[in-house]
């Protein structure tokens, strides 16, 4: 008697290609992880007051969302925040995108939007290894923007010294393996 052999659904060649089919997983996890969580957690966020007069409610027929813009201060602070809620805001929306893509019959459009999930993942992954390591090296906040071919680290300080610049160029070359000259450090007070 013989045994149909399948095929698999995911052919890996080398670790690269492992390490970004796993990154996909994990990522997907993560995203049904927390999408079970709001689906199962308690509607609190309807109830909840506006804090500040630039607090707006959207409203649904079911769902009500609130949101909160954060006003300058006179310090550089809420720069990082409203950068990270709108780089958020900007991923959430390219994820939509490419998971749109993903479901195509068009096996090349597939294909690609496999690879720009992949990339997305990968861009995501490194910005947030390179923000952690550097706040766990002592500086207070900072956002980075990891591209194809450069790096940029805006970080809140009145200025650097050359042993912060050089700590925060190690940190981008060991995460992402461009060269110095592909670093842009800037500073935000």
């Amino acid at each position: 008697m013989k045994s149909k052999l399948r095929k698999p659904l995911i052919i890996i060649n080398n670790f690269l290609q492992l390490w970004r089919v796993l990154g996909l997983a994990v990522c997907l996890i993560i995203i049904f992880g927390a999408l079970w969580v709001w689906i199962n957690s308690p509607r609190h966020v309807a109830a909840a007051k506006p804090t500040t007069k630039s607090s707006s409610s959207l409203v649904d027929s079911s769902i009500k969302i609130q949101y909160e813009t954060i006003q300058p201060n006179g310090t550089g602070e809420n720069y990082f925040v409203n950068y990270r809620l709108k780089r958020d805001q900007f991923r959430q929306e390219t994820k939509s995108m490419i998971s749109e893509l993903l479901d195509s019959t068009v096996e090349k459009t597939k294909i690609q939007a496999q690879e720009q999930w992949l990339a997305l993942s990968s861009k995501i992954e490194k910005e947030d290894e390179i923000e952690n390591l550097l706040k766990i090296k002592g500086f207070k906040d900072l956002v980075t923007d990891v591209c194809p071919d450069n790096v940029t680290v805006i970080v809140y300080s009145s200025g650097l010294t050359p042993n912060e610049i050089s700590l925060i160029q190690e940190v981008v070359v060991r995460v992402t393996k461009v060269s110095l000259d592909k670093i842009m450090i800037s500073t935000k007070q």
